[in-house]
């Protein structure tokens, strides 16, 4: 099995169609289907199946592919070896996580492992949890931060801290002034002071006439925040979603409605203005953050000391 030949077949298997697979390769398409009805006269089997649109994967060629990836990993295995016998010097380390962890929580820690390690290349991608988790499968990604459920048959889970969902309110709201014993401030959870260890949690349920906005990134994520207010005894009247969280946020502060925001954006955003904050009694308002990876898999030396470094910067208090 050459390595053109696992390209080849890799491409097709990828794009179920020669034109496509023939354009993403450079090459024309009598020449890659030569190529490929000659490797599979070679094996005696065939290996895509042309009678459908799109073409499919045969039985031998499910095989074949499963095999070819196996070598792509072994390969990249013993390339990673190799460069790491003279340390650190060069490499790349491809991180996967959301949008606002990557621009606030991380920071941090990616300025840190770069005065340490200059010559190491850093690629963070940004996406939705579930084409992350792809990305991890697929060899794209090495190491990735989240915080929903993982299927840990697939990968290593390492929980590195708890986030925390408070409810905000802006600061106009009527329900404030009966609730005003159980505000806390933005620097209460900033600072974990004494008023945010000392006070009460809230009852949700206070807030169901209020107008609601969601973050839509996931139907897990939905899903939780609904299982919160129905814990409260409510359904909330959801008057707008959003994927981003910046935008949610806006929206509590121009006094649209209320919104459940994690404590690290609270925390990590540079934010100067800020609603009315409660606590919240709910399983579903704590969730851990998480370090994932595939099982399985050689991780480098440069995704192990940045974990390393993660840990450290979380253990110290100052992931920022």
């Amino acid at each position: 099995m050459t390595p053109q030949q696992i390209e080849y077949v890799l491409a097709v298997a990828e794009e179920r169609s020669f034109s496509r697979a023939a354009k993403k390769l450079f090459v024309t398409q009598p020449s890659l289907s030569k190529f490929i009805i000659n490797l599979e006269t070679s094996l005696g089997v065939t290996l895509f199946d042309r009678s459908s649109s799109p073409i499919t994967v045969t039985e031998a060629g499910n095989i074949f592919i499963e095999t070819a990836n196996r070598i792509k990993d072994i390969e990249e295995e013993m390339m990673l070896k190799m460069n790491e016998l003279s340390g650190l010097k060069n490499g790349t380390l491809k991180i996967g996580t959301s949008p606002f962890y990557a621009a606030n929580m991380l920071m941090k820690t990616v300025l840190f492992f770069h005065e340490k390690y200059p010559d190491i290349q850093i690629s963070i991608m940004e996406n939705t949890y579930r084409n992350l988790e792809e990305s991890i499968l697929r060899g794209e990604t090495d190491i990735m931060i989240g915080s929903e459920n993982t299927d840990e048959e697939l990968f290593n889970v390492e929980e590195l801290c708890m986030e925390k969902i408070y409810l905000a309110v802006p600061a106009d709201r009527a329900v404030n002034k009966k609730c005003s014993e159980f505000i806390l401030s933005a620097e209460d959870i900033k600072t974990n002071s004494e008023k945010l260890f000392m006070s009460e949690c809230v009852n949700l349920g206070l807030f169901k006439k209020e107008k609601f906005i969601f973050r839509g990134n996931s139907d897990s994520n939905q899903n939780t925040l609904k299982k919160i207010c129905r814990n409260a005894g409510f359904n909330p009247d959801i008057t707008l979603e959003s994927n981003s969280l910046d935008t949610v946020f806006s929206f509590v502060r121009t006094g649209l409605g209320a919104a459940f925001i994690p404590d690290t954006f609270i925390k990590f955003a540079d934010i100067s203005e800020h609603p009315a904050y409660y606590s919240i009694n709910c399983p579903e308002a704590e969730k851990h953050i998480k370090l994932i990876y595939k099982k399985n898999k050689y991780l480098s030396r440069s995704a192990i000391e940045f974990s390393n470094t993660l840990r450290e910067l979380i253990g110290m208090g100052t992931w920022k």
